[in-house]
């Protein structure tokens, strides 16, 4: 009896590590929601003219992924919408002035009809407030049957609950589907993660994604890291989805600033461990500096950097635009 006591003690023990750890104690699927991500996303071209505005991908039947094309925003933002009982939340409008909330209403209107219903309010709300994620907001703004949230801490606060900004931790209820908000100003300073409970995506935003993780207040962006590992030690995740892809599938390799085509980019899905990978460079780090890691790379942003990026931007896509019709191979640096 004794030595069962104690295995006991441990095997509990072992069990509340595991749930700390947020590990799943058997390989059954830990009861999230499955979906599926793509094995290839439409950058842009190689020929424009052939290449819609936006590939939408279903990741399972109430989770919906847009990506803008690069021909139409060198930027090629990913958008979210995702379906509860009662509401859907669009997550950004993206970068380009092209249409996108026809678009959105007939994916609406197709969900509506997979389910039998009659209609689906919706909800617009961002992941921060810079022009790429906000450049079609007017489509939307005071429409019949949108909530419109811009991205502005009173008024992320009152949608989601948010107390004190960025330390307490937001909530948005769609019906039967709880999407957990958490701020994480660094990047933009109205910027805010998203993880839904149903599947375990953590949306990050501009903030981690494989790309150029541009960071224009230091001490806010290692904050909102931490605040991240925090909020996510204990829970599963099954994937982290930024709002962009920059970096190639060579490790340590992204694309030039302003590049339209990527035909070899690095998948969209992240892990915790790159979360914890990055909370720990951030860690070691004594000041801003730029750092590659494998599949991001930190950029701290002043005037300087500013102005060089601009230059290398304009330079970049004036002179992929004169070809977007036939694209020559992509540029790395």
């Amino acid at each position: 009896m004794k030595y069962l006591s104690i295995w006991l003690v441990v095997a509990l023990a072992w069990g509340a590590a595991l749930y700390t750890n947020a590990q799943a104690p058997q390989p059954d699927g830990a009861g999230i929601e499955p979906g599926k991500l793509p094995a290839k996303w439409r950058a842009g071209g190689p020929k424009c003219m052939e290449t819609p505005e936006w590939q939408v991908h279903e990741y399972n039947p109430d989770f919906y992924i847009l990506r803008e094309n690069g021909c139409v925003h060198y930027e090629k933002p990913f958008l979210y919408l995702i379906f509860g009982n009662d509401k859907a939340v669009l997550m950004d409008t993206g970068a380009g002035t092209t249409e996108l909330a026809t678009l959105v209403d007939s994916l609406v209107a197709k969900w509506c009809a997979r389910k039998g219903r009659e209609k689906m309010p919706l909800m617009v709300m961002h992941s921060h407030g810079h022009r790429d994620h906000v450049a079609r907001d007017s489509q939307f703004q005071n429409r019949p049957g949108v909530e419109f949230v811009p991205a502005e801490v009173g008024a992320v606060q009152r949608a989601f609950g948010i107390k004190t900004w960025p330390e307490t931790i937001g909530s948005l209820e769609l019906g039967g589907r709880t999407l957990d908000v958490i701020p994480i100003p660094g990047h933009h300073p109205v910027a805010v993660a998203l993880y839904d409970r149903r599947t375990a995506v953590l949306m990050t935003g501009d903030n981690i994604y494989p790309g150029r993780l541009y960071i224009s207040d230091w001490p806010s962006f290692v904050a909102s890291t931490q605040r991240l590992v925090d909020f996510t030690q204990g829970r599963l995740i099954s994937h982290m989805l930024g709002c962009h892809i920059e970096q190639t599938k060579t490790p340590y390799l992204e694309y030039t600033i302003g590049s339209i085509f990527q035909p070899d980019e690095h998948v969209l899905e992240l892990s915790r461990g790159d979360l914890l990978e990055l909370n720990g460079v951030l860690k070691d780090l004594k000041e801003p500096t730029r750092v590659a890691l494998r599949s991001m790379t930190l950029y701290p942003i002043n005037d300087a950097v500013l102005q060089q990026m601009r230059k290398s931007r304009e330079e970049t896509e004036t002179r992929q635009r004169r070809t977007m019709w036939s694209q020559p191979a992509p540029e790395t640096r």
